[in-house]
């Protein structure tokens, strides 16, 4: 026995010998990483005491006695595992691993039923297995760096990196490649004989375009002989001579595919053709053109810019030519419009203290008329701003802006060129820098500075570049010092006094006669600078009183009731004396004085005329409850609003000489339920109105027995209700809704005509919801005295809104929205949307059934956005009914 065991431990040696010095020495290790060790590279010149077999067929062979370098038969460590076993043929120098195969060596990733790899040819060969039922599984996953593929067999050398694949499954960008036989001839490219490219992500797709041989190179394009189109596997007589699919993260130049329709007046059109430039990473810029058959065309010129952490934005610049009617005829037009569009933000993280930013968009008064997106048809106003903020140290602020506003219908154009303000924030110039023991009253007086500067421009977009635009000029600059104080008195009461002192400069003033010959008074602009001047005192004493009644049992725990006191008194000197320059008078043809002021016309306006000193008081009040809850683990309450505010203020003008009294205002606002908000403010006068409606001077209880008389009054009631079916997972739609937001970006200034803005369902369509639904109801009823008519005049709105969606089934969803205007007695805008899901395609179909809108539109489309032109749409557009 002792024998049988030598002779074993002697043959067991010699093989191990003829092991070691026949190939390379490899040690595979799947769980430890050795340092200084690389399998597959170490040959080793003596052997260790024994040979170490570490588990998960993971094999380790020191080599720590050998000092000689031999050439590496792999680069990288190798690590491998498999389920079932492991085979060395030392003869073949090839390694067999059977059932869940793994192997990685560097940036290759292999899984596979069964993997063989031969460290002579450096070569492996991988392909799927039978599982129990006959059937083949466990089909080889190929990665190599980011690309994946899977296939039914794999044939792949080391050195070269070139390889066959069959059946190849592998998704390329959006897009999906089906390959019957691959021949891999680098990293990066391959050729496929028999194949498909789809972005249905179905081994077996619902679509694809076909091709009999193809190049592609990863993360970049493909490019295909001829190529037919095929829906569930039937030909179309759809074919094209070749295919070009880029599918690089990185923007490429391209053509832009056209659409085309027909639009009335303008006959059949191809809109958006053009070409894309990819320019670098940060700037790109497209070129479009839209041509219609009655001669009527359009070019744009769009481009986006962004620098990472810096700024980003965009540009666009749309001219058009456009013709309506039969030439020569009176219902002929030709038009020219055109849109210049400007988007810019800078990031916060580039400067903390300074920001610029831009939103201008430009038009002509009929580019509206044209449009061919909804929302631009209905807009009939445009705005644009260019502003730029900072900050000097910790207390002083610089703004300046250029803005626009102009009216299409109208032709009504604001301009503002420009408006600059400066100013500090409150700083304590009487406090002391190291603060020791009580604080001083006047070291809480507060200073701070404004000023205001603008130049603006009202006119019309007919005289807008004619001289006559400068006389529609104003400008001028306002400088306002507030100065304040804040003391606590008998430790509940805040008094707060401040005083403000405004100055106002202008460039010219305003000059008055009354001319006897036409019986009219005559107003002239005089050129030349001019400054004035006012300031006013105020002192307020306010406090807030708490109540509480606690209840011992039942449902309602306590009340509380909150009351806001004010008491205040203001006054403003009279800066209409003429000695004080700022007020001037002419003699009317009854010989009176009638005062006027030399800068009414200002931007600021002018000194108040007559002295004021008014008293008022206010007194707010608050309602609140807590209630027993058993949602509330923690205090087993909650608080529920019952008055968010109820407000009655009123004041006493000691300056006047008569009608002191100023009108009893009375403001409420509460929500109940969480979504009905209920609004009311009302305005009552004590003095009696002669026939025209005027206050005079005697008290209504003295004339009509009663206190107060109503001057105006407006109640405002809104009610939301929001119900939604619960999504996966139990969560409510409005918590998904938020999540599901899709960001977009502040420079985007896409020109889409093909998206409905006025669809309810949007672009990506969330099933997870089974159904929504949102009702609101908004009423508004404004009263008030009417001088003209001696009367009240009453203004009433009424309206009820529905909008939600649904899901049919799990593909199917359609989306509603609708109201109804009670006074008007009329709908309002109603809208109606379908949506299918088709997988890898999409069908929608937004319907407005009735109104000035009335109109269609269908659309199947591939939902993948590189394919977003391979669609079918046809439409009745509610503007081929419009006559221009």
């Amino acid at each position: 026995m002792n024998r049988n065991i030598c002779f074993y431990n002697i043959i067991s040696f010699i093989c191990a010998l003829v092991f070691i010095c026949t190939i390379p020495f490899f040690a595979f290790s799947q769980q430890e990483n050795i340092k200084g060790k690389n399998a597959f590279d170490s040959i080793s010149s003596t052997i260790s005491d024994s040979l170490n077999m570490v588990s998960d067929s993971t094999i380790l062979v020191s080599d720590s006695t050998n000092k000689e370098k031999k050439k590496k038969t792999f680069e990288d460590r190798v690590n491998y595992s498999s389920t079932d076993s492991i085979t060395i043929d030392l003869k073949s120098k090839k390694v067999y691993m059977y059932n869940n195969s793994k192997l990685s060596m560097g940036d290759l990733d292999l899984e596979s039923g069964f993997i063989s790899v031969s460290f002579d040819t450096k070569t492996l060969n991988a392909q799927s297995i039978k599982d129990s039922l006959g059937e083949d599984a466990q089909y080889p996953i190929f990665k190599e760096k980011a690309t994946e593929y899977k296939s039914k067999q794999i044939d792949y050398n080391f050195d070269s990196k070139k390889g066959l694949i069959k059946g190849v499954f592998t998704k390329e960008g959006e897009g999906y490649l089906h390959g019957k036989d691959i021949k891999k001839i680098n990293d990066n490219t391959m050729f496929i004989s028999g194949g498909q490219f789809t972005t249905c992500d179905l081994e077996h797709p619902h679509f694809a375009l076909n091709f009999s041989k193809a190049k592609a190179i990863t993360q970049d394009k493909i490019i295909t002989g001829p190529a037919w189109f095929s829906i569930m596997d039937i030909p179309l007589p759809l074919a094209i001579p070749f295919g070009y699919f880029p599918f690089t993260s990185k923007e490429k130049s391209g053509f832009l595919m056209p659409t085309y329709g027909y639009a009335q007046n303008r006959g059949y059109y191809l809109r958006n053709v053009g070409w894309y430039f990819a320019i670098n990473d940060y700037i790109d810029l497209s070129l479009q053109a839209d041509i219609y058959t009655n001669l009527s065309w359009a070019a744009n010129i769009k481009s986006n810019y962004v620098k990472r952490y810096k700024y980003s934005g965009g540009f666009e610049l749309r001219y058009e030519k456009n013709k309506t009617g039969i030439a020569q005829t009176p219902s002929y037009q030709d038009q020219t419009d055109f849109r210049l569009m400007w988007s810019h933000r800078q990031d916060p993280k580039s400067n903390p203290n300074s920001n610029f930013s831009a939103n201008v968009n430009l038009v002509s008064s009929s580019f509206n008329q044209y449009a061919v997106s909804t929302s631009d048809y209905f807009n009939n106003t445009t705005t644009s701003s260019i502003a730029y903020s900072t900050r000097f140290g910790d207390k002083v602020s610089f703004t300046a802006n250029l803005g626009e506003n102009y009216n299409v219908n109208t032709g009504a154009i604001s301009l503002d060129l420009p408006s600059i303000s400066l100013s500090t924030s409150q700083f304590h110039p009487f406090k002391r820098k190291k603060s020791k023991g009580t604080t001083s009253w006047y070291e809480d007086i507060t200073i701070s500075y404004r000023t205001n500067l603008t130049n603006t421009i009202n006119t019309y977009d007919s005289i807008l570049f004619t001289k006559n635009v400068f006389k529609a000029m104003r400008n001028g600059m306002q400088h306002t010092i507030p100065v304040q104080s804040s003391i606590k008195v008998l430790k509940y009461l805040n008094w707060t006094n401040s005083i403000n002192y405004t100055e106002r400069w202008y460039l010219n003033s305003t000059v008055k006669q009354y001319n006897p010959v036409t019986d009219r008074v005559d107003k002239d602009t005089i050129m030349g600078f001019i400054a004035n001047r006012d300031a006013n005192f105020s002192s307020s004493l306010n406090t807030r009183i708490y109540g509480m009644f606690v209840f011992k049992k039942g449902f309602i725990k306590a009340i509380r009731h909150v009351i806001n006191p004010s008491i205040n008194f203001s006054y403003t000197p009279n800066f209409s004396n003429p000695s004080l320059g700022f007020y001037n008078f002419y003699v009317d043809k009854n010989g009176n004085k009638v005062y006027y002021s030399k800068t009414e016309d200002g931007l600021f306006g002018s000194p108040p005329s007559g002295s004021s000193g008014v008293v008022g008081f206010s007194i707010g009040n608050n309602l609140e409850m807590k209630v027993k809850s058993k949602k509330d683990t923690v205090s087993g309450e909650r608080k529920i609003v019952l008055l968010e505010s109820l407000n009655i203020s009123s004041g006493y003008d000691l300056a006047k000489d008569s009608v002191n009294w100023q009108p009893l205002r009375l403001t409420a606002r509460t929500t109940l339920f969480k979504n009905f908000i209920i609004g009311f403010s009302s305005s009552f006068t004590p003095y009696a109105m002669d026939s025209l409606g005027r206050l005079t001077n005697e008290f209504l209880i003295n004339k009509e027995k009663k206190l107060f008389k109503r001057q105006s009054s407006q109640w405002d009631l809104n009610l939301t209700w929001q119900l939604s079916g619960k999504g996966q997972g139990g969560k409510t739609s409005e918590k998904e809704n938020k999540d599901n937001q899709d960001e977009v970006s502040p420079t985007e200034m896409t020109y889409s005509p093909f998206v409905n803005p006025n669809e309810i369902l949007s672009s990506k369509v969330d099933f997870n919801i089974p159904w929504s639904l949102n009702l609101g109801f908004s009423y508004s009823h404004l009263s008030s005295f009417v001088v003209a008519i001696a009367g009240y005049q009453t203004n009433k709105s009424a309206t009820f809104t529905i909008r939600g969606e649904v899901n049919l089934t799990s593909k199917w969803k359609i989306g509603f929205s609708s109201g109804y205007d009670f006074i008007n007695k009329d709908y309002t805008y109603t809208s109606i949307d379908f949506y299918r899901d088709l997988h890898c395609w999409e069908m929608r179909m937004n319907w407005v059934p009735f109104g000035y809108r009335q109109g269609w539109n269908f659309t199947i489309a591939v939902k993948a956005s590189m394919l977003q032109d391979l669609k079918y749409e046809i439409r009745d557009d509610f503007r081929n009914r419009v006559n221009y």
